[in-house]
């Protein structure tokens, strides 16, 4: 059948090129094929205006409706624009900017994961186990026995005292049980030796396990991907709330509510201390502010309202781990929502004076400076969210200069977690030494630039939006996507237009939308 239809056109349009010169004009005039008409065609229009806000062709009724009126009525591109599929479509969009998957970020401490190591028959932790039992061996393949006094009994195997196993119901399914080697089993919260358990300090103390239910430790996919899958969903929680209410656009870079599931709830208050390469600490939430969820509660979302220092979705967790440096965070922040990329001109960067190679400082660096000289300043607004993590670095516990971080930096005394991971304590050149037992994010900040990392990325939003460099590149980014081609020289005034006009609708991105859909420019796209 398709060749069949196939052949039909192609001999339909062999017979409309051949007819001007087969057959007598006045014959056959009404028979040619008329002239493309640059405007679309009222059912074209209607059609590219539904997939383009809806992803679908209209309905049969929504075409007589349209037949009927004329026109495509205003009503019903509202009714489109309301539409749950024109909120994915704005979704799917704003995925391309913010790049929210971070399945592949590992949060987990490794000695706090559970598995069945070389066939054993039931769980342990590899890591772990020299504190139990002495030996890297998993338990023995028989229950735990306990004696008199409340221990667990062991045996003597070779050089390892081995107990047996416990079973369990885990958090991620309760509709379960495994079998858990008991030393790794313990629920007590605190060990004997005064260990918080749900810590790395937990990880080699023998009186610590994986708490009730297995609460801070991991095993498999099934407790592991639905807490970085919900970090990368909240962003679209938020935009979709935004786009749904029509609310400022604005907001989805300053605005302090985020959404919790449950997944996210147990992940805050069990295991945010057991961190891997990534560290989110100080949690954003502190306990007592999340809603009581299960972890099985993974389609439950609640909104919470965040800390005042906190800025929409370029504080978010999935931001923030999925660009783990302030350089990449402010990057990603210029290149998406105000259209400046950071990448060399056309002709390429000039050959680089001799020594500059060895500037630590990448605003005076020949072959740097050209796009660092930009970078560094904005960057500092993330000054007090942690590098390869996601905590916030309060002023009272993290000031801008730590005097303990002053003096190992200074005199060889030995530096804490805290100096070693977010201050600066050793100089490779004499230009870095003022900055000793300061901010990382303080290095080379010009005086003029230092307030930066106080004030935050929300500074940095309420600057560009006021020279209007946000408000243009939301109206260029947009118009891209609707009209499927960069925008073109001659219609930079249009952009003026909109941009100022999406600013007096109080940022309403639907209006935006809305006001594109219906110009002369959009309905005349081929």
């Amino acid at each position: 059948m398709t060749k069949l239809l196939s052949a039909v056109s192609l001999l339909a349009l062999g017979l409309c090129l051949a007819l001007p010169a087969l057959a007598q004009p006045e014959a056959t005039q009404d028979l040619l094929c008329p002239e493309e008409d640059l405007a679309l065609s009222l059912t074209r229009y209607a059609r590219g205006l539904s997939l383009d806000l809806r992803g679908v062709v209209p309905t049969v009724e929504e075409l007589q409706e349209v037949d009927q009126a004329g026109e495509v009525p205003e009503a019903l591109v509202e009714q489109w624009l309301s539409d749950p599929a024109f909120v994915e479509r704005v979704l799917r969009r704003h995925r391309e900017f913010l790049w929210n998957n971070i399945t592949n970020v590992n949060l987990w401490n490794a000695s706090f994961s559970l598995s069945r190591f070389d066939g054993s028959a039931a769980y342990w932790r590899r890591q772990p186990a020299n504190e139990y039992r002495g030996e890297a061996v998993p338990c023995l393949d028989e229950p735990a026995q306990w004696d008199a006094e409340g221990r667990l009994v062991t045996t003597q195997v070779g050089d390892s005292w081995l107990e047996g196993w416990v079973e369990v119901v885990p958090y991620w399914n309760p509709a379960t049980t495994l079998k858990v080697c008991a030393f790794d089993a313990q629920e007590v919260e605190v060990s004997p030796l005064g260990s918080k358990c749900a810590s790395l300090d937990g990880a080699a103390d023998p009186g610590c396990g994986c708490g009730p239910n297995l609460a801070w430790c991991r095993q498999g996919s099934a407790s592991v991907r639905p807490v970085v899958q919900a970090m990368g969903k909240e962003i679209e929680l938020r935009i979709a709330d935004i786009i749904e209410q029509d609310r400022s656009y604005l907001e989805l870079f300053t605005g302090r509510t985020a959404y919790v599931n449950g997944p996210l709830v147990h992940y805050w208050k069990y295991q945010s201390e057991v961190p891997a390469g990534v560290r989110n600490l100080p949690v954003p939430l502190a306990p007592e502010r999340l809603p009581e969820l299960a972890y099985t509660d993974a389609d439950t979302w609640v909104p919470v309202l965040m800390d005042g220092q906190h800025s929409g979705v370029l504080t978010s967790q999935a931001y923030l781990l999925r660009f783990q440096t302030n350089r990449a965070r402010a990057s990603r922040f210029f290149d998406a929502f105000m259209c400046q990329p950071f990448q060399p001109p056309s002709g390429g960067l000039p050959p680089p004076e001799e020594g500059s190679a060895y500037q630590l400082d990448l605003q005076l660096r020949d072959g740097c400076k050209y796009c660092h000289a930009l970078l560094e300043p904005s960057a500092a607004y993330w000054g007090r969210w942690s590098e390869a993590g996601a905590g916030y670095l309060e002023p009272e516990n993290y000031p801008a200069t730590r005097e303990d971080c002053v003096r190992c930096a200074t005199t060889g005394e030995s530096c804490s977690n805290d100096c070693r991971r977010y201050y600066l304590t050793s100089a490779l050149v004499e230009d870095q030494e003022p900055y000793l037992g300061m901010l990382s994010s303080y290095e080379f900040r010009r005086p003029d630039h230092a307030g930066n990392v106080e004030a935050g990325p929300r500074a940095l939003v309420n600057s560009v939006v006021v020279d209007g460099r946000l408000p243009d590149c939301t109206v260029r980014r947009a118009l891209e996507w609707l009209l499927g081609r960069e925008v073109q020289a001659a219609e930079e005034p249009w952009i003026d237009e909109l941009s100022l006009a999406f600013v007096d609708s109080g940022f309403s991105y639907r209006t935006l939308i809305k006001t594109i859909v219906s110009s002369p420019v959009y309905r005349s796209v081929q």
